[in-house]
């Protein structure tokens, strides 16, 4: 006969198992607006404070979320208008729960650098408090989430002209579980919505799946607390460790191709933009990939690399590049497949690769009020010598996760407009290191956006190679392919030149003086000048120490737009902007195929 305790033991042990695997991952709710005035951008909803102020948020900070208060609009002498309105502000006199006394800690009222995320080519300068306070995410409350708020701030735009902050950021964790302050009398933890949900067992582990969108396109958001959609990930996905909450990888190099069709260049693929007229970045460059920045921030001679192969124009006061709406190549990048492919290590090792494309249609954003007075199409390409990020920009082609709790996050290809968005979701256990995609087609994700261009629009050639620069300065040794090809040319015409003069001369008799001569050599092809534009030193790895908040991201920089949160900081000469095309020879071929999947619920 069974003993009843047991019997009692085996049933509470069997709800809890039943509760654990009933966990579901979470999903957050998306603003039904979308913001700028550099996107437009999706931003999610949440309610702050016990008055449950509704406020949309930039998702995918670490460690801090930002918030803007209410005061931030008193200030009118940066701008008359209140920009933060559209998103909302909180005011946390009227939150019975807002605690900004307990943490004696900067920023601590004073006016000082806070960084949203983790390049500072656009600094903030803010004053602001560290505070406490619950965030409900639509029936799910997260008591005591670790906040910065802020009271007054303003933007610095590398022209040096400020403008107002919009849009405050919201973390989705760090690598710790809470972050503990130290007190007078005893430890103050603060939390995050991610920790704080898996703490209470709302979610089934630590961690989060993302893919931003494009509102501008139709591409809706998808945040999953605990897991991620499948249909989010096409194709293979990397797995790669969190560096003190932030997202870094290894990008080997930039490229411009085509999906299908004729291309608007004279080439389909062209390769080595990241190191373009830049030696020193020919072993690659250490990225962060950041939800919080709008951009995507390179070292100056990448994006003028780039820009020179589009009908752009580079504004100074902004940093950022003009497309010529007026131009007919204008149209044809940025509706047909055209893309631009940013190629990684993959799962942190240097034997094996993975590329991101982001089609151009995606990086025809929009400029908005107060930036510009009229609305002004732009490339999203920041030179900067602060950290190199992959900032929102990206993220629109790009699903991003996390699993906090192993130290692994997560890159992969995400879905065009042309998705089913039926959902797929999977369920990250505490234990995974590594993710599946799905096995959908990137290419049918934009099948019916793209007008494919016919061949006829771009020349027989369909891959170029830009040279790298010599360190010296001085014309890379040997001919072009192009000027061999001329020379070859040239022989064998001088050798039928030479068969038919003799055949000449047997049937004529004529001397070799009366024989006509003829030039047998081909033109060269002039060789191009590589010249070096100046030593860049690679980014080490490790923050600089500040307080005792170290990891923390709102406190990485002093305030200056010249410092690396990451070490020391780096500097590109100005670019040579002329457009040089160029032309090869590998055509490319791109399987299609199906992409829809049922909507189901998975575990990894």
């Amino acid at each position: 006969m069974k003993s009843p305790y047991l019997c009692l033991v085996a049933t509470l042990w069997s709800l809890c198992i039943k509760d654990v695997l009933a966990m579901d991952p979470w999903e957050m709710t998306w603003s039904s607006e979308a913001f700028g005035p550099d996107g437009p951008w999706h931003a999610v909803s949440v309610s702050i404070g016990g008055n449950n102020a509704k406020i949309a948020l930039y998702p995918g900070a670490a460690w801090t979320s930002e918030i803007l208060l209410s005061t931030i609009c008193d200030n009118t002498t940066i701008s008359p208008h209140c920009y933060g309105d559209q998103a909302g502000l909180f005011d946390p006199d009227q939150s019975y729960s807002y605690d900004n006394t307990s943490l004696d800690l900067p920023p601590n009222g004073f006016w000082s650098n806070i960084a949203y995320g983790y390049t500072n080519a656009v600094p903030i300068y803010a004053k602001a408090h560290r505070a406490l306070d619950s965030v409900d995410i639509g029936g799910a409350v997260a008591q005591s989430v670790n906040l910065i708020s802020i009271s007054q701030g303003y933007q610095t735009y590398p022209g040096g002209k400020n403008y107002p902050l919009q849009v405050g950021v919201l973390s989705l964790g760090c690598p710790v579980i809470n972050q503990s302050f130290s007190s007078y009398t005893y430890p103050i933890n603060g939390t995050f919505i991610t920790s704080s949900l898996y703490e209470q067992g709302i979610i089934p582990s630590y961690s989060y799946g993302m893919h931003i969108g494009s509102p501008s396109l139709g591409i809706p958001g998808s945040l999953r607390l605990g897991g991620y959609d499948s249909n989010r990930a096409l194709g293979q996905v990397s797995s790669q460790p969190v560096d003190s909450g932030a997202f870094p990888i290894e990008m080997i190099d930039i490229s411009i191709g085509v999906a299908t069709g004729g291309s608007p260049w004279n080439s389909s693929n062209m390769t080595g933009l990241l190191a373009h007229d830049n030696p020193t970045l020919k072993s690659g460059l250490k990225m962060m990939v950041d939800p919080t920045n709008p951009y995507i921030y390179l070292p100056q001679s990448s994006c003028d690399a780039i820009a020179a192969k589009l009908p752009v124009t580079y504004n100074s006061d902004l940093g950022l590049y003009f497309w010529d709406t007026t131009s007919s190549q204008y149209t044809k990048i940025v509706t047909s497949p055209s893309y631009l492919a940013f190629t990684f290590s993959k799962n942190g090792v240097n034997t094996e690769e993975i590329t991101i494309k982001v089609p151009f249609a995606l990086l025809n954003l929009t400029l908005e009020a107060p930036l510009v007075t009229t609305p002004t199409q732009y490339f999203p390409c920041m030179g900067t010598d602060s950290n190199p990020v992959l900032g929102r920009a990206f993220l629109q082609a790009a699903f991003v996760g996390v699993n906090w709790s192993k130290g692994d996050w997560f890159l992969a290809q995400a879905p065009g407009p042309d998705s089913s968005f039926i959902e797929n979701i999977i369920i990250i256990n505490p234990s995974t290191t590594s993710i599946t995609g799905s096995e959908n087609s990137w290419e049918g994700t934009w099948d019916s956006f793209w007008t494919v261009l016919s061949s006829a629009n771009s020349s027989v050639n369909s891959s170029t190679s830009f040279p790298q620069s010599s360190s010296s300065g001085t014309p890379s040794a040997g001919l072009s392919t192009g000027a061999k090809a001329g020379v070859g040319a040239g022989a064998g015409v001088g050798a039928l030149v030479i068969i038919a003069a003799a055949f000449w001369f047997f049937l004529h008799r004529r001397t070799p003086d009366s024989a006509s001569n003829q030039d047998s050599a081909a033109t060269q092809i002039p060789v191009r000048r590589a010249v070096q534009r100046g030593p860049v030193d690679i980014l080490d790895t490790k923050r600089d120490s500040i307080y005792e908040l170290d990891h923390d991201r709102g406190l990485a920089f002093a305030p200056t737009s010249q410092t690396s949160g990451y070490g020391n900081s780096y500097g590109y000469s100005p670019m040579n902007k002329q457009n040089v095309q160029y032309s090869s020879r590998q055509p490319q071929s791109f399987q299609q195929g199906p992409y829809e999947l049922p909507s189901r619920l998975s575990r990894v």
